[in-house]
């Protein structure tokens, strides 16, 4: 599902003059790779600053004759500000260009926002979450899609190490979780950098920040932001030292209490599971150790303990800052 719109403009308009004030409008070109007949632009508007845009907003030009059409669309994922933004362009066009616009609400009829903007911490809080989630589904794809043939490629091992060891199933097993714990790292370093930004007691924390003269640099010249810079000092892999970070932001938010708390009636917590995959992965990065017991199943629910625990990580950010998580993917 997305939001699309039409716009048509008053004859005499001149391609160039919609053009520029798309581009006023903060609109950029881009290349998506297809070839459309007519079309003369393809431009994309988004807003990083406050994690304002989800999405973005697509717009496209045409010039057939003499006739100068536009569309624009953002998706069913797009942010509160996404859909102001295009709004925003429409009305703006139209009060220049004339003609009328079209839009799944009607002619010349704007969409209605649901409720209020949501506040910076809880859209970046989401966005995180959110690439986290996409990157998910590529692991899992693969697992469906994997089609390995061959007398040695077996769902299970055979007990037999030599023979395990060169199971191309086994194999490719073992090469998920590297993957799987970068993206675990990227997201607990990306919402850190977002708790940090919108808390209370940010200059207490970066007081004891350890910064490299190259990152001070960094920080004076624009090129990076002090958030940013402290996050890269710190390790976001095992759950004890994310726990022991987010403590530097609050000492209420208990990151390693939300990992520890029953999980299926399992004897293991999520926080020992993953502290486990951890030093596997470790193994196998460092040394090319390979685990012989990472069958399909057992990745499959590793897949799981990771996401719960994104989840359960998730959510305890909004019971310490007092907001209800999105999950609008």
């Amino acid at each position: 599902m997305s939001y699309s719109s039409h716009s048509v403009f008053d004859a005499g308009t001149r391609l160039d003059q919609v053009r520029e004030v798309a581009k006023l409008l903060g609109y950029v070109k881009v290349k998506d790779g297809l070839s459309v007949p007519d079309r003369t632009d393809c431009m994309m508007w988004f807003e990083p600053k406050d994690y304002k845009s989800w999405y973005g907003v697509e717009l496209d030009l045409y010039k057939k004759g003499n006739e100068i059409t536009l569309t624009t669309r953002s998706t069913v994922s797009r942010s509160y500000w996404d859909l102001v933004h295009q709004n925003h362009t429409l009305k703006t066009l139209r009060d220049l260009f004339g003609g009328f616009f079209e839009t799944d609400a009607g002619r010349n009829r704007y969409w209605r926002p649901d409720g209020k903007p949501p506040l910076p911490m809880v859209s970046g809080c989401l966005l995180a979450r959110w690439r986290f989630n996409n990157a998910l589904i590529k692991p899992r794809i693969y697992l469906q899609q994997r089609v390995l043939t061959g007398q040695i490629s077996k769902a299970e091992p055979t007990g037999i190490s030599t023979l395990d060891e060169m199971n191309p199933r086994l194999f490719s097993n073992n090469l998920i979780l590297p993957f799987l714990v970068a993206i675990w790292e990227e997201y607990f370093k990306s919402t850190y950098i977002v708790l940090l930004r919108y808390c209370d007691n940010q200059e207490l924390v970066l007081k004891k920040a350890r910064l490299s003269h190259t990152q001070l640099e960094g920080i004076a010249a624009g090129y990076q932001d002090v958030e940013t810079a402290l996050a890269e000092t710190l390790s976001f892999q095992r759950p004890s030292k994310i726990a022991e970070n987010f403590r530097m932001i609050s000492a209420n938010l208990d990151i390693s209490g939300a990992l520890k708390k029953p999980y299926r009636r399992r004897k293991i917590s999520l926080y020992e599971s993953i502290e486990t995959w951890i030093e596997i992965r470790n193994e196998f990065v460092h040394s090319g150790t390979m685990d012989l017991k990472l069958t399909d199943k057992v990745i499959g629910q590793m897949l799981s303990d990771f996401e719960v625990a994104v989840d359960r990580a998730y959510d305890a950010y909004g019971r310490r800052y007092n907001f209800t998580p999105l999950r609008g993917y």
